[in-house]
């Protein structure tokens, strides 16, 4: 696998290697799209000669909406061309948008019909020019008459890896967003390292919004170090329908999709009144395990047609995962990898093993990467401390906020915030966020994950948030079936130790608010009306 430097590296060399093979397959119109990795570079050298001979020569260019070949495509020309791309959280109202295109200093923002509503505020408001991405094959037309004429000042430009070449703007679940500025070596390297561990073959389906780091990172850059087709889902509503389409053999997802899936293989079960029997099949198919007989695919081959037929690796991070997770995927002949990354991180820190040599630790978060340095200080009576960082992963500091990223850095050393500890195998393990920590008047500390975890466990339990309200311990919870839920949590509490026991219990009748990355917006949460 070569060790790229820069995005333009990476492309020249799925180019080298596959030349027409294919890079990247969409639906549009129910008809599968496709672009080789040839014809790729030939629009991103094309759309950047444009950039560059229309006024956007090494400028700072957002893109919000969708996930689509037009925002991958933009998202490379901006930075192989010397720019700087700003992907834009597509849940964002319309003054959050315009804000960050005023901060970034953005000069253009590359859109889609969904925020046609709003596109003329925005432009005005931001002062921004607006390209609507149904436009780029004119765009990418206009570019290659340029390139025939001789104008190609845009195919010798020189990256500079170390150079910011993005700035994520954190959709964060409290707080102020932060703009965090990355380079292209930083993202290369951490595919590269990442890739040491994690191996995919055949195809790729991007499932995660791309504006988010580790959607980018891990279900587009990395895939391409793999040279296999990566799948474009664009939207949640034809997740199932998609996995039918394209077949992919892996994924990259967050906690949610997770959950939902292993509900749905469940539901599926017991409305055939299938569970008692599919348990012992599970049994029998363990049993046969152990002396080296493999069955699964085929003895649980519905549960494999639901998912497509072919998906047998699903990479999983953003947000904490219930290790009861990937047994039971394991069960069922799906491997599930649990990571661990944060944005200001490229965002893969650390991430479990297929590759043969290395383990799938149920439990942990993985084995911090080869040429990562993680370290845990401030560690408690446990073993339990911060984690912090060092690495050319991390991130270049926050955009125009020098005082929070002194807070955050120190002596190249990055404090993710999170609180964990280290095997002696170098796993990682998370046990919480150092700011959702729980303090009761007895000095005891509670991390709200664990309990959260072993709550919704709970089969009617939908989403769950643990939290600290007048030193009582308290759990919110969104269920259909309250009744049934307050049953479950007599029984969680009695084998609970007494200073964990959840004595205050409240359900919703709605989903928590989240971010665009599912996660929930825990600053929301418990405030009092």
């Amino acid at each position: 696998m070569e060790h790229v430097k820069n995005f333009k590296e990476l492309v020249e060399g799925c180019v080298r290697e596959k030349p027409n093979a294919a890079g990247f397959r969409w639906l549009e119109n129910n008809r599968i799209k496709e672009k080789t990795y040839s014809e790729f570079q030939n629009d991103i050298n094309a759309l950047g000669t444009y950039f560059y001979y229309n006024g956007l020569k090494k400028s700072r260019i957002a893109v919000i909406g969708e996930n689509s070949y037009e925002w991958i495509l933009t998202y490379y020309t901006t930075v192989i061309g010397g720019g700087v791309i700003v992907p834009v959280d597509r849940d964002l109202k319309t003054d959050a948008i315009i804000n960050v295109l005023r901060d970034s200093g953005a000069k253009a923002l590359i859109y889609t019909d969904s925020y046609n509503a709003i596109i003329e505020d925005v432009r005005k408001g931001a002062g921004v020019k607006v390209i609507n991405k149904n436009s780029f094959p004119e765009l990418i037309a206009e570019g290659k008459t340029l390139l025939e004429k001789g104008k190609d000042k845009y195919l010798r430009i020189e990256p500079n890896e170390r150079e910011m070449s993005t700035i994520i703007y954190t959709s964060g679940t409290t707080g102020k967003p932060k703009g965090v500025m990355l380079c292209q070596q930083g993202i290369m390297e951490d595919c590269w390292q990442a890739a040491q561990y994690v191996k995919v073959t055949g195809a790729s389906m991007l499932v995660l919004p791309i504006h988010h780091t580790f959607g980018f990172t891990a279900g587009v850059a990395a895939v391409m170090f793999f040279r296999v087709p990566l799948c474009i889902n664009k939207s949640l509503r034809t997740f199932m329908t998609d996995m039918q389409v394209f077949k992919p053999n892996n994924m990259f997802v967050v906690p949610m999709f997770i959950e939902a899936m292993h509900k749905k293989i469940w539901k599926s079960i017991a409305d055939k009144n299938m569970t008692t029997a599919v348990k012992a099949l599970i049994k029998t198919s363990n049993g046969l395990r152990k002396i080296g007989i493999d069955r699964r695919k085929t003895m649980f081959s519905q549960i494999h047609e639901s998912f497509g037929g072919n998906l047998s690796v699903i990479i999983s991070g953003g947000a904490a995962l219930d290790p009861m997770y990937v047994k039971e995927f394991d069960d069922f002949g799906i491997t599930l990898l649990n990571g661990y990354g944060i944005t200001e991180c490229s965002p893969v820190v650390a991430v479990n093993s297929n590759n043969g040599k290395d383990e799938n630790r149920i439990g942990s978060v993985g084995l911090v990467l080869p040429d990562t340095d993680v370290k845990i200080i401030n560690e408690d009576d446990n073993g339990n401390g911060e984690i912090c960082v060092k690495s050319d992963i991390v991130m270049l500091g926050y955009y125009n906020n020098k005082e929070a990223t002194a807070e955050a850095m120190e002596n190249g050393w990055f404090n993710t915030g999170d609180i964990g500890y280290l095997d002696e195998d170098n796993y990682l393990y998370i046990s919480g966020r150092k700011k959702n920590l729980i303090i009761l008047n007895n000095g005891k500390n509670i991390y709200p994950e664990e309990l959260e975890e072993l709550i919704m466990r709970i089969p009617d339990v939908i989403e769950v948030v643990v939290y600290n309200e007048d030193e009582t311990i308290t759990a919110e919870i969104y269920t259909e079936n309250p009744a049934a839920v307050q049953r479950a949590m007599k029984v969680l509490n009695r084998g609970l130790p007494v200073y964990k026991v959840i004595k205050n219990i409240k359900f919703r009748t709605t989903e928590f608010e989240k971010t665009t990355t599912k996660k929930i917006k825990r600053a929301l949460v418990g405030r009092k009306r």
